[in-house]
């Protein structure tokens, strides 16, 4: 699992991915619609964000295996220099952590989950910003806005 992560995204030999990972992969995440990606799916996801992100870096904290799964906790460091899907580059930095469990089946990473601060991701991109409402009655509380359109319209800082 180590090497995923070393070779992947640290120094982005991309090919790893195919070498390492079944091609009946299932990745586990809440942020997609049907909450989950086949390996077309996670690949591309993946490949978009080492594109986007040319000075990517994933640091392994902290890396735990027993039986057939792996548990990692990392955190990824880099500047947007590329597009994402609706998410122009503007140069932001991010500094995400993620926790991911990878169950391994025949030596090859068969499945994963992975919780990721998606929504930390989205705020330093400057793509969804949170806003405090505490002082409002509870039926007027709320906790986030994200401007409209796919991602909206850019909020300024």
């Amino acid at each position: 699992m180590r090497r995923f992560y070393e070779e992947f995204y640290n120094r982005k030999n991309t090919a790893v991915i195919d070498e390492l990972f079944s091609p009946g992969y299932v990745h586990h995440l809440p942020d997609v619609a049907e909450g989950r990606l086949d390996f077309p799916g996670f690949r591309k996801r993946e490949l978009q964000l080492v594109s986007a992100f040319p000075d990517l870096e994933r640091a392994v904290e902290d890396q735990v295996a027993e039986g057939d799964r792996v548990v990692t906790r990392s955190t990824m460091r880099g500047t947007q220099r590329g597009d994402l899907p609706n998410i122009p580059a503007e140069g932001r930095k991010i500094d995400v952590s993620a926790i991911v469990i990878f169950r391994i089946a025949d030596g090859k990473i068969a499945e994963g989950w992975e919780n990721s601060d998606s929504l930390g991701m989205m705020q330093q991109l400057h793509v969804a910003q949170m806003v405090s409402t505490l002082s409002k009655a509870r039926h007027e509380r709320g906790y986030l806005y994200i401007p409209r359109g796919a991602y909206g319209e850019r909020f300024q800082r």
